[in-house]
């Protein structure tokens, strides 16, 4: 634990060192040249090295206080495995980065996102209750995943949804309105209007994902790919900044009718 904390500390303090180093030449007009550094190996030891300690500790308390930062107030315990084919925290994060994408998307475009999924799998913990910080979400989302949006074919559509068809479960969904019977999709609405098969349809997903991560090689090889340079935790991060109270909740996005 202690050694990926190191690691942590240094990519930060490397990351910052660069970006002073970019912001100066910037500012200045200059160019730069050589980059001078020396390798450190992050083992446990690391930890008794004084003058490794006093370098990094203004940077330490600098991380310390924005991972801990409160973001908003969760008023209960948030999950991914609330039902087996929905969960409020799952709508949470698809809402916060549907919303994100899609106004990022129509600047970039002048047109909208027709609906999100993500995956079941990158939900890494639960929000518990009480305030939300900085941590929290990095916990919730600790990988560097970007979000996409990609142009898909209705045929390319109808695979993504016998994909979710067949897994049955609360992935992360926006936009988009099932209904199963004995466990098939019996009713499918992508933006309150019923899916057609002949039509193509703009779906906002992150990198990972749209790689073919999860088995979800529908989004390989897309009629159109919009990389959109905003992260998923930012997104996630940068909703909760806009709220006093985190209140998402079921809503029938995803149900099974028996």
């Amino acid at each position: 634990m202690r050694t990926k904390l190191y690691k942590i500390i240094v990519l930060i303090i490397i990351s910052t060192l660069l970006n002073k180093i970019i912001v100066s030449c910037k500012e200045k007009n200059s160019e730069l040249k050589m980059i001078r550094g020396k390798q450190v190996e992050i083992s446990a030891d690391l930890e008794k090295d004084k003058d490794f300690i006093n370098e990094i500790e203004p940077y330490r308390k600098e991380m310390h206080d924005r991972i801990k930062e409160v973001l908003c107030f969760n008023p209960r315990n948030l999950s991914r495995n609330e039902t087996e084919l929905e969960s409020s925290l799952g709508n949470f994060y698809a809402d916060a980065c549907f919303k994100a994408g899609d106004s990022l998307f129509f600047i970039q475009t002048g047109n909208h996102i027709d609906f999100a999924l993500f995956n079941y799998g990158g939900i890494r913990t639960e929000i518990p209750q009480g305030d939300v910080s900085v941590e929290h979400i990095f916990k919730l989302m600790p990988f560097e995943n970007k979000l996409v949006a990609v142009k898909l074919s209705g045929e390319k559509v109808a695979e993504l949804l016998t994909y979710l068809e067949n897994k049955k479960q609360a992935h992360p969904i926006s936009g988009l309105k099932l209904i199963m019977k004995q466990n098939r999709l019996s009713a499918i609405q992508i933006g309150n209007k019923d899916f057609d098969k002949n039509k193509e349809y703009t779906v906002l997903t992150h990198d990972y994902l749209q790689h073919g991560g999860d088995n979800m090689v529908f989004f390989k090889d897309p009629i159109e790919l919009y990389p959109i340079e905003y992260k998923v935790r930012d997104a996630l991060i940068d909703n909760l900044k806009s709220i006093d109270t985190l209140s998402p909740s079921l809503d029938g996005r995803f149900t099974n009718i028996n």
